[in-house]
């Protein structure tokens, strides 16, 4: 219940200000990595280049979440927010060197304004991760 809370608060914050929402899912992604000091991988959700990224926000696998963008509240330097300059920040983190004790389902939230007609969007993405140790040594 508590990962539903957020999202309906945006939304109804929207709503009152007469702007419209949206709520999209996208579909299930499987993203299989092999735990690594210096690989990593990631898990976003794509946006059009001119729309606007208002917050980014990640479900850990033990229901807690975490706001990404605009503040980076992620308590693990080795899952970090994807930064890039704007027009070309979207909603993405990464992760480099976890253990196979990261594996799970996340989930992005991800709240975009539309240039078009100044709407906004929240989208809604799962990612299955499963983290592998290497079977190779130094």
């Amino acid at each position: 219940m508590e990962k539903y809370i957020l999202p309906i608060l945006l939304l109804a914050a929207f709503v009152c200000q007469g702007i419209n929402g949206n709520d999209i899912w996208l579909e299930d992604r499987h993203v299989q990595y092999i735990s690594h000091d210096y690989l990593g991988t990631t898990i976003s959700i794509p946006k059009f280049i001119f729309d606007t990224l208002r917050s980014c926000h990640i479900i850990y696998p033990n229901g807690v979440m975490y706001e990404v963008f605009p503040t980076n509240n992620l308590p693990q330097s080795n899952v970090f927010f994807l930064e890039a300059v704007q027009p070309y920040t979207s909603c993405g983190v990464g992760f480099r060197g976890v253990g196979v004790e990261f594996s799970g389902t996340y989930e992005l939230l991800s709240s975009v304004q539309h240039v078009s007609n100044n709407s906004i969007t929240l989208t809604r993405q799962r990612f299955h991760l499963t983290v592998t140790l290497p079977e190779f040594t130094n």
